[in-house]
């Protein structure tokens, strides 16, 4: 146990869990000890699935919601664009979409193919106050230097009444299976750890400490196949009906638990300016 203080929730005394990781008692936002910036390394033609194809339906999901929310649609920023695939969907569904990209090759790719995208954090970017009706995030806070600060700029660029869209790991599920052995033995790797590890208490708490109401997280649903190729030798087929099961039976104990018990691998979140 240490002295510190957890960015989220200001508990001190977090725990040294793991080799180079702190977890906060309070919230269970786990994080590397070390200064970290994320550029993950997924390989060669892993890539355009993890952040196009494999989230397809997610995708179509969230632009559902977003146009009941707002039928006329307006201004979208997605923060993590990568090659721009939501920005197309966007774009398709009546969205004056913009984006935000820094990993270079990602940014030139989307910017060649025509997308209006930034090549810096979003708060570098000066970006005006209340212009923005939707915000989109995926699976990017836990990559960040400072993800509290971005937060805290993704709630002033939107609009009064905008919604942020976000999906992110749950630390939870992914630290709790970090290192086992037997899948390791196994040849898989169903933990993704990045730098900042959150679960929905500590997800809940930033963004109500942004100024955010109306925090909505549930179980996400999976990306299809196996983009992150975690499933090893059982291949994107198996790998991608196992995780099927695994959100059917997260959200048979989430409604079993009235909404209180996240256990998925990924969630949804929503929250309201």
């Amino acid at each position: 146990m240490n002295d510190k203080e957890c960015p989220v929730c200001g508990a001190r005394g977090l725990v040294s869990f793991r080799p180079g990781m702190d977890r906060c008692p309070e919230c269970g936002l786990a994080m590397a000890v070390h200064e970290y910036s994320g550029a993950p390394l997924y390989g060669p033609g892993r890539e355009k699935a993890i952040y196009g194809s494999g989230k397809e339906v997610l995708f179509k999901r969230c632009l559902g919601r977003l146009a009941r929310r707002f039928p006329a649609r307006g201004r979208l920023l997605d923060v993590g664009s990568a090659y721009g695939d939501f920005m197309g969907m966007a774009k398709a569904d009546g969205w004056n979409a913009e984006g935000i990209e820094i990993e270079p090759a990602m940014f030139r790719s989307a910017a060649a193919a025509g997308f209006n995208v930034h090549d810096r954090p979003i708060e570098e970017l000066g970006l005006r106050k209340d212009s923005y009706e939707a915000v989109t995030v995926f699976e990017v806070l836990s990559l960040m230097e400072d993800p509290f600060k971005a937060v805290a700029e993704i709630y002033r660029v939107l609009k009064p009444g905008g919604m942020v869209c976000i999906r992110e790991f749950n630390g939870a599920f992914h630290m709790a299976l970090a290192g086992r052995r037997v899948f390791r033995a196994l040849g898989l790797r169903p933990a993704v750890v990045h730098g900042f590890n959150f679960t929905d208490e500590s997800l809940r708490k930033m963004l109500l400490n942004a100024g955010f109401r109306h925090v909505r997280i549930e179980n996400s649903p999976t990306t299809t196949g196996d983009p992150y190729g975690t499933g090893g030798r059982m291949g994107a087929r198996l790998t991608g009906i196992v995780k099927f099961m695994y959100y059917c039976a997260a959200q048979v104990v989430y409604y079993a638990s009235l909404g209180r018990v996240l256990s998925g691998s990924s969630l949804m979140v929503e929250a309201e300016k």
